[in-house]
């Protein structure tokens, strides 16, 4: 166990460098393309890159764990790294936007900090529905309701996950495949991460997102992608992006990374 008490490390340096670090919340697709962060620590210089990964922590024993916690573990494991040195970035893309907010807010207690938010969505009930009945569908025709999102989110988590188990039997059953169940363990498990993750956005609050120590600066490509959550539109720096963000690209890569070396 780690001292923040989840069970595995949140984030993780790609990068060595003197000054102006720079953290970036993404997450592994179902896919080897290569991450933000990744792209980042390969445009840089002298700067240290670190890439916040709470679908690692999420993917293990801990299935849930509250957003303040995620982003008071990356906070504690930054500023322990010894590469806290000048202004640092938190860059967060898309539903990583409340976790960036929060990391930031919190290393701007004493320090220099700007949240960059990369198209920023903030994870809702319609949100966690949405994505839950869209992992669903993958194993097969049939419907389930979503679980209580009330509900105790531990509890949450696993029916979802119960839900997904018993699709998938039902799948493999189907098409006589009930000893392959487990090779689809690893989707299974990444799934259950996501939802865990978005739901901890969900039950977390605007007002935890940003006390307003950091600066914040939006890189947007759309009018729905232009509000920070818990802070007025005058609080916040709004760029317009050149080209679609929804999926991140080696020319999003070079524009955010353009943007953080001006600064």
């Amino acid at each position: 166990m780690t001292r923040s008490g989840l069970d595995d490390p949140i984030l993780m340096r790609l990068r060595t460098g003197e000054a102006n670090p720079i953290l970036v919340a993404d997450f592994q697709r179902m896919s080897m393309a290569p991450r933000l962060s990744e792209m980042l620590s390969e445009r840089v210089q002298d700067r240290a890159v670190f890439q916040i990964d709470p679908i690692r922590v999420l993917s293990g024993k801990r299935i849930y764990a509250p957003l303040p916690e995620l982003a008071a573990a990356c906070a504690g494991e930054f500023l322990s790294s010894g590469a806290d040195h000048g202004r640092v970035f938190v860059v967060g893309h898309c539903s990583a936007a409340p976790l960036s907010l929060r990391v930031a807010d919190l290393l701007a207690s004493t320090r220099s900090v700007t949240a960059v938010l990369l198209n920023p969505s903030w994870p809702d009930d319609e949100m966690v529905t949405t994505k839950f009945a869209e992992f669903l569908a993958r194993f097969g025709t049939g419907s389930r309701p979503c679980p209580d999102l009330d509900a105790d989110p531990c509890l949450v988590v696993s029916a979802m996950e119960q839900l997904f188990r018993d699709e998938m039997a039902a799948l493999a059953a189907s098409r006589g495949l009930t000893g392959s169940v487990g090779a689809f363990s690893d989707l299974l498990v990444w799934y259950r991460a996501w939802l865990a993750f978005l739901l901890a956005g969900r039950n977390d609050t605007p007002i935890g997102w940003a006390a307003g120590r950091a600066a914040v600066t939006v890189l947007s490509d759309s009018p729905s992608t232009l509000t920070v959550a818990g802070l007025r539109p005058d609080a916040y720096r709004v760029c317009e992006l050149p080209a679609p963000a929804d999926t991140v690209t080696r020319e999003i890569a070079e524009i955010v990374s353009a943007h953080v070396a001006d600064q």
